[in-house]
């Protein structure tokens, strides 16, 4: 070998060792010495980058499970004589850029080349500034089927023909829940994973839910419909989940005490609703209560975890979630990271913090105990082309822009394949829950959610082309998105959206006395859920079928636009309320209090804030415009407004009931006198819907694609055709 490739090596390497260890200081002598050996590296490994890496640039690196972080990382095999080679961890390809921008070696686009395998971390990949690229020089990281794993591989062995035991030689990393507000008590707080499929802590009882018979106290006790089960141990290692009194809001509470000889359980920390009959809960975490398939428990004295296999399943890897993250971007610009694989985080997998023109294409997050990716603030972060998987909470959360200027943030969340999200906390997990100013959601596929696909807070947003379907699955009172209680949230834009299947699951009736709870699906959901109060919306160019109980719901809102819209509903498509009248709506002007409406800015972007309310308990200044609604609700009753006269428009709409039934809820503010089931004609004749018709569209929806036939009267209302592309961009 070179003597002088020998000496590159060690100054190479010696000068990695000081970026990560800059405490290990030599004398100024030493250093200086390094120095000329380093600048002689530099030349040497760029040279050798051009020649020897099949005609890579001087500014790839390759990095593979097989490789030597002694190594240059500029070629993507090792040599014959096995000097050189790829490097081993993504985190020495980090640092050697490092050393390339202190070399001012940094002249072009850096590509890191992660081939095939597991990259199994000890501590999550952190990306700061200094790991930034430069405007026309992006460093991209970039996979070829390969997976950064968090988690904790672990061998088992079979104990019987039921069971399975996985002696521990070490503890998973995490110490906290992912989300300590709602999920409280002595469970692990991590995951196991065989064969990459979650399973499912002991629980009692193993399927669907048991029942609160009656409360014993508001908040922390209550007897049961089902008999508890016999149960060994310490019960203050179970835990509980628990809808405590709706159907709207879960959490994970620990247990302080169980009788099972009045059938009572008492939690060791107060609910957040007050209790009720019927309401559902499981327990979970208790070593006796470890006997279904796909269940698991934890026993910490002895460091060893127990499962049961999923029917069917031959168990061939086992593994523990481990590390809160995997990889948190703090300050870093101009980056990309492409085609890699994420599994087995705690709590959230990837963190974007304060980055600037940052992308993210084609990742695969999936297995993750909390959140798949939040971005929080910067400017111009992109997800494209990603798919985000089984989360315990959210898929995306994105926050950025600033309300006071209403400068957008730019984020762009692009052609997503997001589903199974909420597998841990079921309510309020939404698929994307965007934030601020300025985020587009566009042509993302949405599904399988417990709870919300889109939940909304802030300015100037823009959902477009999505397709959203299969949610609120455990939930009721929930709406695919969903936003509310806020005036000032204005300029956002829901267009040219598919929403379809939306369920919705909750009790419909309790029987104490009989000890009879039933639970119903579908229940009470909606396609887009505009609540107290939410306010300055277009709701435009959207298919809503079999959108929930409400296709679109205006819960006292003002200032919305709601036109152009196809329904297809056997409940109501549009519902428009004034909430009731208990309502507390200082909230809503506390909210709108807080924000700059009064600015200039804001008056001149805003008009109709400027314009004092007439009565800010009535709906004002709503438009229900050129939307084709058809219902099969056997009665036809699939609208209600209640409306102010004088500052409603409803107008040109075309409406069909297959049943050749039609009739209206509605309440006209200015009289106050609400009626129900009214006759068509007895609702126009009020004189606010104006020049709608009764016809039959012929329409058809297939494929993502509204059909119209040829004499349809459709473009009678001038109703405008919609895209062809909503959903994925294959």
């Amino acid at each position: 070998m070179p003597l002088n490739h020998l000496s590159c090596s060690r100054g190479l390497r010696d000068d990695i060792r000081l970026a990560i260890f800059p405490e290990d200081k030599q004398s100024q002598q030493s250093r200086n010495q390094d120095e000329i050996i380093m600048n002689q590296c530099v030349s040497i490994y760029l040279f050798a980058g051009l020649c020897l890496a099949h005609g890579a640039t001087a500014a790839e690196y390759y990095v593979n499970p097989t490789g030597n972080d002694a190594w240059s990382g500029a070629l993507k095999q090792p040599n014959a004589e096995r000097t050189d080679g790829p490097f081993k961890s993504i985190e020495r390809a980090k640092q050697a850029i490092r050393v390339l921008k202190r070399r001012h070696a940094f002249t072009e686009d850096v590509s890191v080349n992660i081939a095939p395998g597991s990259y199994v971390l000890s501590r999550p990949l952190n990306f700061d500034l200094m790991d930034s690229g430069l405007p026309g020089r992006e460093i991209r990281w970039q996979g070829e089927k390969a997976t950064i794993n968090a988690g904790l591989p672990v061998i088992c062995k079979r104990r019987d023909a039921k069971f399975w035991d996985c002696p521990l030689t070490k503890r998973p990393e995490v110490g906290a829940f992912f989300n300590t507000d709602r999920i409280k008590g002595n469970a692990p707080a991590f995951e196991l994973f065989v064969n990459e499929q979650k399973l499912q802590l002991a629980r009692w009882p193993d399927r669907d839910w048991a029942h609160i018979k009656k409360p014993v106290d508001d908040k922390t006790q209550f007897s049961t419909m089902e008999t508890l089960p016999a149960i060994d141990g310490d019960v203050k290692a179970a835990q509980v989940h628990i809808f405590a009194g709706n159907d709207w809001y879960d959490q994970y509470l620990g247990i302080d005490a169980i009788d099972r000889t009045a059938n009572t359980i008492k939690v060791s920390e107060p609910t957040s609703y007050t209790l009720k009959s019927g309401r559902r809960f499981y327990i979970q975490n208790l070593p006796s209560l470890l006997n279904a398939p796909g269940e698991w428990a934890y026993d910490r004295e002895a460091n060893i975890v127990t499962f049961i296999p999923p029917e069917g399943l031959v168990p061939e890897t086992v593994t523990l979630s481990s590390l809160p993250n995997i990889l948190v971007a703090d300050g870093a610009k101009n980056l990309a990271f492409k085609n890699i694989r994420f599994q087995y985080s705690t709590g959230t997998a990837i963190t974007i913090k304060n980055g600037h023109d940052l992308m993210m294409d084609q990742l695969n997050v999936n297995n993750i105990g909390g959140i798949g990716i939040e971005i929080i603030d910067g400017q111009n972060v992109e997800l494209r082309n990603s798919e985000i998987h089984h989360t315990g909470a959210h898929g995306v959360i994105v926050t950025g822009g600033d309300s006071k200027s209403l400068k957008t943030s730019g984020h762009v969340i692009y052609n997503n394949h997001i589903h199974h999200m909420g597998t841990t906390i079921l309510t309020y997990s939404a698929g994307v829950e965007i934030n601020g100013v300025g985020v587009t959601v566009s042509h993302n596929l949405l599904e399988q959610g417990a709870g919300t696909a889109i939940l909304l807070t802030g300015n100037e947003h823009l959902l477009e082309k999505n397709e959203l379907h299969h949610f609120c699955l455990q939930a009721s009172d929930c709406g695919a998105v969903y936003t509310g209680r806020d005036w000032s949230w204005r300029g956002n834009v829901i267009r040219n959206n598919y929403i379809h299947d939306i369920i919705g699951y909750g009790m419909q009736r309790v029987g104490v006395e009989k000890n009879q709870v039933v639970y119903q699906s579908p229940a009470v959901a909606v396609g887009v859920y505009l609540d107290d109060g939410a306010s300055g919306f277009d709701v435009s160019g959207n298919i809503f079928e079999n959108a929930g109980s409400m296709g679109l719901q205006v819960g006292g809102g003002r200032d919305n636009k709601i036109y152009n819209n196809y329904f297809s509903t056997n409940d109501y498509a549009i519902l428009l309320d004034d909430r009731w009248p208990t309502y507390d709506w200082n909230v809503n002007q506390k909210n709108l209090d807080a924000s700059p409406y009064k600015t200039t800015l804001w008056r001149q972007k805003y008009p109709e804030l400027a314009i004092p309310m007439h009565n800010k308990t009535w709906p004002e200044g709503n438009r229900i415009e050129r939307n084709v609604i058809v219902t099969s609700k056997p009665e036809g009753g699939s609208l209600r407004y209640f409306v102010p006269k004088n500052s409603t428009v409803i107008a040109n709409n075309l409406i069909w009931s297959t049943t050749g039934k039609l009739a209206v809820d509605y309440k006209v503010e200015e009289l106050n006198m609400p009626v129900g089931g009214a006759p068509w004609s007895q609702w126009v004749s009020q004189g606010i819907e104006k020049g709608s018709i009764v016809a039959d569209p012929c329409v058809t929806i297939s494929d993502k694609r509204m059909t119209i036939c040829p004499d349809s009267p459709v473009k009678d209302i001038g109703f405008m055709p919609l895209p062809e592309d909503i959903g994925l961009i294959r």
